[in-house]
């Protein structure tokens, strides 16, 4: 995402997430949240995804992801008084609560968004399609990201920067 793993991670990582709460397996993750509490805020959102087999077959690449997730305590979130990283958390929490007459079991579909557009964590209980080719209703967990060539560009200047300032005293 980003600067944090590769392109072909990213699009690994986001497979893995959408299968795994997909249409045809999210009531089997409902039972599961609800015997085990797979998500809470009471323990690391990695130790979630690692349960779950959601991480990069490459260990580089795995330690990236868990670097990445970790950088969300630092992202803001559409809920003012959840960082980024408590609001992934609380989606799913969420998104895995047994079904009620008013609120049907929805997929969860986890997406990114540029972070110029939204530098938030968002989430939509309520739903939408985001597949062109479905018609099937997701709640839908997006996540800011920049490019990675972008993100790079600015760590150079932002460096040489620092290196100008600091040649000056």
């Amino acid at each position: 995402m980003g600067m944090a793993i590769e392109d072909d991670t990213t699009l690994d990582v986001l497979g893995r997430l959408n299968r795994r709460f997909g249409p045809s397996v999210i009531r089997d993750m409902v039972q599961l949240q609800k015997e085990f509490d797979i998500f809470s805020l009471d323990h690391p959102l990695e130790d979630s995804f690692r349960l779950l087999g959601i991480e990069p077959r490459d260990r580089i690449e795995r330690d990236r992801w868990y670097r990445f997730l970790d950088k969300l305590h630092g992202y803001k979130s559409d809920v003012p008084e959840l960082n980024g990283y408590q609001r992934v958390i609380t989606a799913f929490k969420q998104s895995l609560q047994p079904p009620a007459p008013a609120r049907p079991v929805l997929p969860l579909y986890v997406t990114v968004h540029e972070m110029k557009d939204d530098p938030r964590v968002t989430f939509s209980f309520k739903g939408g399609v985001p597949l062109i080719f479905s018609v099937q209703s997701y709640r839908i967990l997006s996540i800011p990201t920049k490019p990675g060539r972008i993100a790079r560009q600015e760590a150079a200047t932002a460096a040489k920067a620092r290196r100008a300032k600091k040649g000056k005293k």
